[in-house]
């Protein structure tokens, strides 16, 4: 079969994507608890004849053995979670998780990856190489790729190279996107408590606002970006929460914030975190509070293997095109600190379908149609005549 055969073959399991994806839909399920989606795939994959294994404990990995013209074995990543949130979508087939819902397209990514895994099976001895299928949990958080890495599965089976696609509406339906080096940023969550003391608000002057300490101290952060990095520096800096106060006639004691620090480059950040705590040891001095600042850096940014990218690209089909940089997170990054790791998106976005909100909306939503073509792209780099070992 030649590459350009690919897409008709594919149209075989356009009713089998349909209801696979229909049916992981309705069982989204929180990290390191997807167990009815464990079983789900497990299922699937021994019906083909495959014997995946349970690993991380609701992850799981299947092998599938190549003709041997290429001596590597490439992996393909899907992660496997929902979100918290009520759905709203439409659809006919919902959640029946209360408060879960596939809201960032990680049905689709277990479809494809599922369908994939059928048409090997269905096609031996088209792939010249082997292949190592990874279900990967939790990468909403707290973080199923790292503990992944730490098994030890990419040794056992000398994994060489690593492949992942990600579902996203502001890409056109059915185009694969890509690029070389970081494309999804890395993130650190912050949270912050400013401490003052409490009193009437008739006497202000024997009091320690931290009311008024913590607005002075967010208008400072905002100046971090545009007066603190290289203007050239990609990055952003989001208070996304504050609480604080009692009653509206005494003086708050007490102000919480929390918010997220993001970039593309991990001395960016750490000059971020950096210029926040320098700043809040200020608006002690300035207002006599106390400031506590905790940090939580969760995924680094998903820099994508020039080499990988140089042999991949030529491979995808004319639906293609470069991918813009996106300050979301995605743990997909962990696996590009172990072995070279290409990411890539598919775009699900179609106003005249009303496919356009964004990813963990209640409403997003996409057509089966489109998980084919990323299925085409995994056979495509899967039946390249082009090793990936380096």
């Amino acid at each position: 079969m030649q590459p350009e055969q690919i897409k008709d073959s594919l149209t075989h399991y356009q009713t089998e994507a349909y209801t696979l994806r229909r049916q992981l839909h309705q069982i989204p399920e929180r990290g390191f608890q997807e167990f009815k989606t464990q079983a789900f795939i497990m299922n699937y994959l021994e019906g083909l004849g495959l014997k995946p294994e349970k690993i991380i404990d609701t992850g799981v990995v299947a092998f599938i053995p190549g003709n041997g013209v290429i001596h590597e074995t490439i992996a393909f990543r899907s992660d496997m979670d929902g979100l918290d949130g009520t759905e709203d979508t439409g659809l006919d087939c919902p959640s029946r998780h209360e408060g879960m819902m596939h809201a960032c397209g990680h049905d689709g990514h277990m479809t494809m990856l599922l369908i994939f895994a059928k048409f090997l099976v269905e096609h031996p001895g088209l792939i010249p190489r082997d292949i190592l299928l990874v279900f990967q949990p939790a990468e909403e958080g707290p973080g199923g790729a790292k503990p992944m890495v730490e098994s030890g599965v990419f040794d056992r089976f000398d994994v060489s190279a690593i492949f992942g696609t990600h579902l996203f509406p502001f890409i056109k339906e059915g185009v694969v996107a890509t690029a070389p080096g970081p494309i999804i940023a890395m993130t650190s969550e912050f949270y912050i408590d400013i401490l003052g003391k409490s009193g009437h608000a008739a006497n202000p002057d024997q009091c320690v606002d931290a009311i008024v300490a913590s607005a002075d101290y967010i208008s400072s952060l905002q100046k971090i970006i545009s007066r603190t990095l290289n203007p050239r520096a990609e990055a952003l800096l989001s208070v996304g929460t504050i609480e604080g106060g009692t009653r509206m006639n005494v003086v708050a004691d007490k102000v919480s914030l929390s918010g997220t620090v993001r970039s593309f480059d991990e001395e960016i950040q750490r000059e971020m975190k950096t210029r926040m705590v320098e700043m809040a040891r200020g608006i002690e001095i300035m207002y006599g509070c106390t400031i506590k600042i905790r940090f939580d850096d969760m995924y680094p940014p998903v820099k994508n293997n020039p080499e990988l990218y140089e042999k991949v690209w030529p491979v995808l089909d004319e639906h293609k095109q470069i991918f813009e940089k996106q300050m979301i997170a995605e743990d997909f990054a962990m696996y590009g600190k172990k072995i070279p790791a290409l990411f890539m998106g598919l775009g699900t976005g179609n106003e005249e379908k009303g496919f356009t909100n964004g990813l963990h909306s209640p409403k997003f939503n996409f057509d089966e149609k489109v998980l084919l073509s990323g299925v085409e792209a995994y056979c495509r780099i899967a039946m390249n005549e082009k090793a990936y070992k380096a």
